[in-house]
């Protein structure tokens, strides 16, 4: 690249200076034009040609009169340009990014940010609106998903937030959020357990979520009512969510052949008991109607969602899928100790335990690359993250951490912005939050007012390379 860089201005010097030696006039021409702007950006020397003859006399030593033919000149300016547009193109950059702006990101919850329970609120409409005209990057992570995928999500989130906006008729209907800017508790579970895709697992959470394991490619995905139904006398009340005529015993020996290698928690599974019961026993043995305990299995139990508590459309907080976790772990740690395990024993068993969500640096580091993502899409550098959320131990923790971690990497900071609209309230302890609203729309107009320069600096770089794309 260097190189060519010097051929090329080795080459424009030599026409200004064959163009000083020849006619005032200067001609403009959509090449000289293009041209003129690709050197402005680039600080090389402007060309302008002084007119296109098809040679100029060398008048200083007319004795060593040489010929320059321009025509040739040019038609090599016309070869290095083409060859520049195209790894400018292949690189997804255009003249002028080697100084890209920076602006900051911003990483959104949902639950009691832009809705409380199934209704949403105007004001996160408005909020995502600002966002996007202001051209900063951003994603939407939650705790949540109730077994959607992420497209679903993002699909249901656009019709619900356009259907309570102000003044929709007089707007122009967008989409406040894309699929790729979705990073839901189980998201992760996609990209981070290839290892187990081909192996059979036990799915916990809503009825949909077996079908979203399958989605994500997990083929011997099974979930725990249909593991249920197939094994009825597991739950001494009965399975849950199947009809009668599945859970009928059959004559003759059960076959225990689903020998799972792992148990994924997508969401809170709706019977407690149910969940807890089922999961000990998969837990302790590979056939539980025929062995009881395998002391030589461990397979891992993953959450999506440490979250104990979680905001509804209920007056008070629900308790969510940490909640689970917190009983199924004391259930299991007693049948351990029952079973006769040293506290030593229980402790290391109880390790394979996994937690995904948020404040997990784990689930933050997806939402970083997300966020990552799209500003390279949108040719910005992110120079600050700001996560915006009402649960000061999920939200506001995990932006502690992260900035803790950028500190000792040197990497972009992380602020924690709380609203007043979810499940925070006031006088409780913030876990740190630099900035406190009423809402979503308080606190994305703050983070517009602190870094309003250098927003305003991209805006004219993106209305720079508009005009340079279509001179």
């Amino acid at each position: 690249m260097r190189k060519s860089v010097l051929s090329f201005v080795g080459l424009v010097l030599s026409v200004q200076a064959s163009a000083r030696c020849g006619a005032q006039t200067r001609v403009v021409t959509p090449l000289t034009r293009k041209l003129s702007l690709l050197t402005s950006q680039r600080a090389l020397p402007s060309f302008s040609p002084a007119h296109r003859s098809s040679s100029v006399q060398n008048t200083r030593n007319p004795s060593r009169s040489s010929v320059v033919n321009t025509d040739h000149m040019e038609d090599e300016i016309r070869r290095w340009i083409a060859q520049k547009r195209f790894e400018f193109e292949r690189k997804g950059e255009s003249p002028g990014d080697d100084e890209m702006p920076e602006v900051p990101a911003l990483i959104f919850d949902i639950d009691g940010v832009f809705k409380m329970g199934g209704r949403y609120a105007d004001f996160g409409a408005e909020a995502l609106r600002k966002v996007i005209e202001a051209g900063l990057p951003y994603v939407l992570m939650t705790n949540g998903g109730g077994g959607r995928t992420e497209d679903e999500y993002a699909a249901e989130i656009n019709s619900k937030l356009y259907s309570v906006e102000q003044n929709k008729l007089t707007k122009k209907r967008i989409d406040y959020v894309g699929e790729d800017q979705m990073v839901l508790s189980y998201t992760p579970f996609n990209t981070d357990f290839d290892h187990l895709k081909d192996k059979s697992v036990l799915v916990v959470g809503s009825p949909r979520c077996e079908d979203l394991a399958k989605h994500y490619g997990f083929k011997k995905a099974m979930h725990l009512t249909r593991y249920s139904c197939k094994h009825p006398l597991m739950n001494p009340f009965g399975p849950s969510g199947c009809e009668k005529d599945d859970c009928v015993v059959e004559t003759g020996p059960e076959v225990w052949d689903e020998n799972f290698e792992a148990v994924l928690v997508f969401t809170d599974p709706s019977n407690f008991f149910e969940g807890i019961q089922l999961i000990t026993d998969v837990l302790l043995s590979s056939r539980p109607g025929e062995v009881e305990f395998e002391p030589d299995r461990r397979i891992p139990v993953v959450f999506s969602n440490p979250d104990l508590l979680w905001k509804t459309q209920y007056p008070h907080a629900r308790f969510g899928q940490g909640a689970f976790r917190l009983s199924l772990e004391a259930c299991y740690r007693a049948r351990l100790e029952q079973l006769g395990l040293r506290p030593e024993e229980v402790e290391e068993r109880l390790g394979d335990f996994v937690q995904y969500g948020k404040p997990e640096i784990t689930q933050f580091s997806h939402s970083r690359r997300a966020a990552m993502k799209q500003a390279n899409d949108m040719g910005v550098k992110i120079s600050h993250y700001y996560m915006v959320g009402d649960n000061p131990l999920s939200d506001i923790q995990g932006a502690v951490n992260m900035n803790e971690l950028a500190e000792r990497k040197g990497t972009e900071g992380w602020s924690g912005m709380l609203v007043k609209t979810g499940i925070y309230r006031e006088g409780e302890d913030t876990k740190g939050a630099e900035v406190i609203t009423e809402n979503v729309l308080d606190a994305v107009e703050h983070v517009l007012q602190t870094h309003s320069d250098d927003i305003e600096h991209s805006k004219r770089h993106r209305d720079l390379k508009k005009r340079y794309a279509t001179s």
